[in-house]
């Protein structure tokens, strides 16, 4: 059953308040870039794509430029990313990082 509401403390957030809060604690932290090229965010990309049975949660998140999310559509992010000219080992480890790392709450 989805929810349509979230209770932060004593206060009923509706849905789309709590998507919004949600969308930009993410892109707050990757300081609203791109987590593959570092030119400025505008979409959140499945690093393991929803086709792939990735889920829509923080540890499945990050922030991507429309090029780059357009671009890695369905791919493995890694094979993809390492194909890019923009490659840079360090933004390949905090991917990596943020994949494992542990509670995501905002």
């Amino acid at each position: 059953m989805p929810f349509d509401h979230l209770i932060d403390e004593t206060n009923l957030q509706p849905k789309r308040i709590s998507k919004h809060r949600f969308r930009s604690w993410i892109f707050e932290q990757w300081n609203h870039a791109c987590a593959y090229c570092t030119n400025p965010a505008d979409t959140l990309d499945h690093v393991v794509p929803r086709i792939a049975g990735g889920i829509t949660a923080a540890e499945n998140l990050v922030p991507a430029c429309r090029r780059c999310n357009g671009a890695k559509s369905g791919s493995e992010w890694q094979e993809w990313f390492k194909d890019q000219p923009y490659w840079m080992l360090d933004r390949e480890a905090a991917v990596h990082r943020w994949l494992s790392s542990g509670d995501k709450t905002p």
